[in-house]
């Protein structure tokens, strides 16, 4: 089966004229279905509905044949919630029913070959080509104010991301906390279709310009598992943070001093590049990993525009499956936006380095852990991630107008450990996978060159449209497995509407 081009042409063009419809006709959708004690019951909602084509680096003969690393799938999903207020109390309940159809039940190869592609990781977690589900996506009460001025407490089962304590109103410094900071290690992976919520506790105290903010919780089953109503087993999550907001002193500039507990007891082999039987005997030893880094952005007019800096740091000790835990990761971007000229033009460059395990005999993992974060921020086609990986990428951000921008980036990507694997995922997300999947590199270390390119475009306050493509020229890691193509192709379109 080919990328069915025709296909793909024919659900972009539907798309941009239900833009086009929706953006031309009036939309209210801004309803109270009741009021108690005068005060209304607020009702949210969303819908999203994407067509995702893969075409994965192609591996020939394999056990299911040779065509199945291409192949097109649809997935969905419908957000319904409702909340109440009263006297700085607020109650909120939402429902979720993804949907998934058309998936791939040919798509996984044997090891080394493994999942060709998401669509064989939705099919592998829920073993149907169709399938869909509801269930509670988030329940909790809010207390603003009420406990001590300045203060917020929410419980119960909630969404989470890691940075976004805090967001500045500089459109520039705004935008690279919530594409480039936040959810790299904690987030609700909302790119899949079931994501990920936590059940738990928030607490914060501060104000607008600083916070102090605290997390504890456990983790929903969900991201790629149509079964996102129960918990995790034997896992905890606990986050702190200290978050400075731009003021007089420091202009328009945000920092971060964060701390993460992870603990994850299921007794599953470990993904890691000890042979198979040391990863199964050691099965029954957790992971237990505290995580704690740093990070800064800054944002500043430098003549017609303005340039921006962001540095990022973690360092992890503790323990990975009867090893000691030493790993780093180290991020540095810098850009420059041309805000008066046309379509805004904006130039960054960065470098991600995180460390990798230099040795398969045990002892020390050096292996640097990303979590439970929402991957595909930082990696827009999702063949690899955080996890031993130098990334030196480059990247243009034009807005044409204001509803509407496109990022072409590109990507020259390495492992940092030409011994450990090449890994691909986003975290645990139900008892029985890892979450995180691993290759051998084969002793080599260029991984690949990615070019890739999207468009967002707003069309008003309820409609929102977006469209992404990305070419992958596979290195010498990935020619070592894939034998017949080591390129590879990803693209999709979604559409969301929301009130």
């Amino acid at each position: 089966m080919g990328l069915r081009t025709a296909e793909f042409a024919r659900c972009l063009l539907a798309i941009v004229v239900a833009a086009g419809w929706f953006g031309a006709a009036p939309c209210h959708a801004d309803f109270d279905l009741l009021e108690l004690d005068g005060q209304p019951l607020a009702v949210t909602g969303s819908m999203r509905a994407r067509w995702e084509v893969w075409n994965w680096f192609t591996p020939g003969a394999v056990r299911n044949g040779q065509e199945n690393n291409r192949y097109y799938f649809q997935d969905t999903f419908v957000r319904l919630g409702a909340g109440y207020q009263l006297d700085g109390v607020r109650a909120f309940a939402e429902l979720m029913s993804p949907g998934l159809f058309n998936l791939p039940d040919n798509a996984a190869a044997s090891a080394p070959q493994g999942a060709l592609g998401l669509g064989a990781t939705y099919y592998t977690a829920n073993n149907h080509r169709n399938g869909a589900s509801v269930f509670l996506k988030q329940g909790y009460l809010e207390f603003q104010d009420k406990l001590a001025e300045g203060a917020y407490l929410k419980g119960g089962r909630f969404e989470f991301s890691d940075g976004a304590d805090l967001i500045p109103e500089d459109p520039e410094l705004k935008w690279i906390v919530t594409k480039r900071i936040q959810q790299r290690l904690i987030g609700p992976f909302d790119y899949t279709d079931v994501a990920r919520s936590f059940d738990g506790v928030l607490a914060r105290y501060g104000a607008p310009q600083w916070n102090l903010t605290a997390m504890y919780g456990v983790p929903t089953k969900g991201a790629f598992d149509l079964d996102g109503m129960d918990e995790i087993g034997n896992m905890d999550v606990i986050y702190a943070a200290l978050n400075v907001g731009p003021n007089r002193w420091w202009g328009q500039s945000l920092g971060r001093v964060f701390y993460i507990y992870y603990d994850d007891g299921r007794p599953l082999p470990k993904v890691d590049n000890r042979p198979t039987a040391v990863r199964n005997a050691a099965r029954r030893f957790p992971i237990d990993i505290h995580t704690a880094g740093v990070d800064f952005a800054r944002s500043f007019t430098v003549g017609p525009g303005k340039a921006d800096l962001l540095l990022w740091g973690a360092g992890q000790l503790g323990g990975w499956s009867g090893m000691a835990q030493e790993a780093w990761a180290a991020v540095g971007e810098a850009g420059y936006r041309f805000v008066n000229a046309p379509c805004k033009p904006w130039l960054r460059a960065g470098y991600t380095a995180t460390s990798g395990s230099a040795s398969s005999k045990g002892g020390v993992h050096g292996t640097f852990f990303q979590i439970l974060p929402t991957a595909r921020l930082y990696a827009l086609f999702p063949f690899y991630n955080m996890m031993n990986i130098n990334d030196l990428s480059s990247e243009l951000v034009l807005a044409p107008r204001d509803n509407i921008e496109t990022r072409t980036t590109f990507h020259n990507l390495w492992l940092s450990s030409s011994q450990d694997l090449w890994y691909q995922g986003g975290g645990a997300y139900d008892n029985d996978f890892f979450g995180y999947a691993g290759r051998p590199s084969s002793g080599r270390s260029y991984l690949a060159t990615l070019l890739d390119t999207g468009v967002s475009w707003k069309v008003n306050r309820y409609l929102s449209t977006y469209a992404y493509y990305g070419h992958s020229f596979g290195g010498s890691v990935v020619s070592a497995i894939y034998a017949v193509s080591k390129q590879a192709d990803y693209g999709y379109v979604e559409a969301t509407f929301s009130f």
